[in-house]
């Protein structure tokens, strides 16, 4: 019979608890990539060529914080188009706008050269 056979080497828990730990803290690491990365993604900002459109509930638009009326949105977006780059458009609607409103804006938003990204909330 081999004496050494029920015997643990004598690193061995020690090692089984350092690889456990690895493991953990890897996972951890992953968990927390896949959360964080898509956010940091997603405020990517102006220099980076996103132009943020924002739609309020009350159906209102609002370009870089500052209103921008319905009748003006071609303009805005003629503007956009002959400016240096190409920006992309991000519309990111209020969560109480209804689907149906969201979908002419971006028919309208389609209509222009840009490209478009939609940031649903």
């Amino acid at each position: 019979m081999n004496a050494d056979a029920g015997r643990t080497p004598r690193w061995g828990a020690a090692l089984d608890a350092v690889a456990l730990g690895a493991m953990a803290t890897a996972l951890a690491l992953l968990s927390l990539a896949l959360v964080l990365v898509p956010q940091r993604l997603a405020q990517r900002p102006a220099s980076q060529g996103i132009v943020s459109l924002h739609l309020g509930a009350d159906g209102r638009l609002r370009l870089w914080n500052q209103p921008v009326p319905s009748a003006q949105l071609a303009a805005v977006l003629q503007g956009l188009e002959a400016s240096r780059g190409r920006p992309t458009v991000r519309l990111i609607p209020d969560a109480d706008v209804p689907w149906g409103s969201v979908q002419r804006l971006m028919e309208r938003l389609g209509r222009s050269d840009l490209p478009l990204e939609l940031q649903l909330p």
